[in-house]
């Protein structure tokens, strides 16, 4: 289940794209090059200004491998519905590290996948 390979991956200094796109990876047996793990230092933080979420991104991102385009809309508007925000300075603020909010991201991710 994907929300148990986020929670493997949280922890080990992958930020939260890289978590989410391992954890897809894993899950749905796709490859990744670690060029894309590199260039995802690049969005983490929100864009380095509190932008929306990485994991989110990610997220959108493993969509548009696994799935046709209208599952990217049902995916953000079941993250913003849950969360009330897709930015990373008000989901990081629901704890003290973003390990449960990737979670809820990836419970909510699979169920797109897999409607």
């Amino acid at each position: 289940m994907l929300k148990e390979r986020i929670r493997t991956y949280c922890g080990n200094g992958d930020n939260c794209s890289q978590v989410i796109l391992r954890a897809v990876a894993e899950e749905y047996g796709i490859s990744l090059s670690e060029e894309l793990f590199c260039a995802c230092r690049g969005i983490h933080g929100g864009f380095g200004i509190n932008g929306m979420c990485s994991g989110i991104v990610a997220g959108v991102m493993a969509l548009g491998l696994l799935c046709e385009e209208l599952k990217r809309i049902l995916f953000l508007l079941r993250v913003q519905n849950r969360f009330g925000s897709l930015d990373c300075c008000t989901l990081s603020a629901l704890g003290a590290d973003c390990s449960g909010v990737l979670e809820e991201i990836g419970e909510i991710l699979q169920e797109v996948i897999e409607e």
